[in-house]
């Protein structure tokens, strides 16, 4: 009787996780522009690393997202990847004096996303406990930098851009997690339980 031979073994083929440049895209945009915001630099970076880090990054995120079927990274990406190519046309409105967004037209459109990152951080806290952290940090701070574009005095957009800060680095804190877990194979950086069950995904 002949003998068979074994077929070889098939490889899977892992795609990459788009959260390692959705994370890294808004980690560095929103700490570029917060920096601006305390008057620590000024706002020609934040045209260029806005559009490309927190806009064109953060898409490609929420599009290859989509790719695998992760709806809750595909809206969030995807909405603030927008929101941050919206922010570069406001800068250059405001320069070159056309299609100028400031005052309570700059205020309703960042309230309407301090509302998103709310309303963002339930399904987050499905995940762990530092995706709504950050979620609500950022909340926070787009509502109290929405303040200020209302009228109110300036140490309310102060006190926005400290938290955005801070959600840029819970941001990276996420990253590093990521980075570790997947290339080294061990979650060695811990992102806390979840607030509410629903999910058994853990990732950020």
């Amino acid at each position: 009787m002949p003998l068979t031979q074994a077929p070889p073994p098939t490889r899977t083929l892992r795609t990459a996780d788009p959260g390692l440049i959705g994370l890294l895209g808004f980690a560095i945009a929103t700490l570029t522009a917060q920096l601006a915001h305390l008057g620590v630099q000024n706002e020609s970076s934040v045209f260029w690393v806005g559009a490309i880090f927190g806009g064109v990054v953060q898409i490609i995120a929420g599009m290859l997202s989509f790719t695998i079927g992760d709806d809750f990274h595909f809206l969030v990406y995807n909405a603030f990847g927008w929101y941050w190519l919206c922010m570069p046309g406001f800068l250059l409105g405001g320069e070159l004096g056309f299609f100028e967004v400031a005052g309570p037209a700059r205020g309703v459109f960042t309230l309407m996303f301090a509302v998103l990152a709310l309303l963002f951080a339930f399904p987050g806290a499905m995940h762990n406990s530092v995706l709504p952290i950050t979620l609500l940090c950022v909340s926070a701070g787009l509502a109290l930098q929405s303040v200020t574009a209302f009228g109110g005095v300036e140490a309310f957009g102060a006190a926005g851009s400290i938290l955005l800060i801070a959600a840029s680095a819970f941001a990276t804190y996420m990253l590093i997690e990521k980075f570790i877990r997947r290339t080294m194979g061990r979650a060695i950086v811990p992102l806390g339980p979840s607030w509410l069950r629903g999910s058994r995904d853990p990732e950020s």
